[in-house]
């Protein structure tokens, strides 16, 4: 019987119930005996559930400690070969199971701006507060002007393997 089944009937058999009745008051027992099993089976269940979310997020953290240690690992790997190879002058190596290249990084270059005081008044705008206009700025050092408190720095490297 379901935990609503039996407080249905125990319900009914307190409607019913006439403390002179002898067989309705062992019958009400034996529901709240029933009633008493289901409790502490559920007590049983929810006490496991909540263990179990306990240590789901243990493990949450154990595998994210794993893969951050992982990924340093592989960082640290690939900036040795990197490094070798750069060393050596090797720009390509080719095996039987892939190719490690050393390669210039795409996109655009990585732009400082030494000091916002020294850069001019044409790349600057105001919207609550003035703001260097970082695209501007970008385009006219690309494009090979020389602007007092900014530069352009050069592309960096990165090992690819295919």
């Amino acid at each position: 019987m379901t935990l609503y089944e039996l407080s249905e009937s125990y319900l009914e058999i307190l409607q019913m119930c006439d403390e002179d009745n002898a067989e309705i008051a062992d019958a009400l027992n034996a529901v709240e005996s029933d009633i008493e099993d289901k409790v502490k089976n559920g007590i049983g269940l929810i006490q496991t559930l909540q263990r179990r979310i306990e240590d789901c997020g243990a493990e949450i953290k154990r595998l994210a400690a794993f893969k951050k240690d992982t990924e340093n690992n592989l960082e640290r790997i690939k900036d040795n070969y990197l490094e070798n190879l750069q060393r050596i002058g090797k720009a390509k190596v080719i095996t039987p199971i892939g190719a490690m290249a050393v390669v210039k990084s795409g996109g655009k270059r990585k732009m400082v701006i030494d000091d916002e005081n020294l850069v001019p008044a044409d790349f600057k705008f105001t919207r609550y507060e003035e703001v260097i206009d970082k695209d501007a700025l970008r385009d006219s050092l690309e494009n090979g002007e020389v602007i007092e408190g900014a530069h352009l720095e050069e592309r960096g490297q990165y090992l690819k393997i295919s």
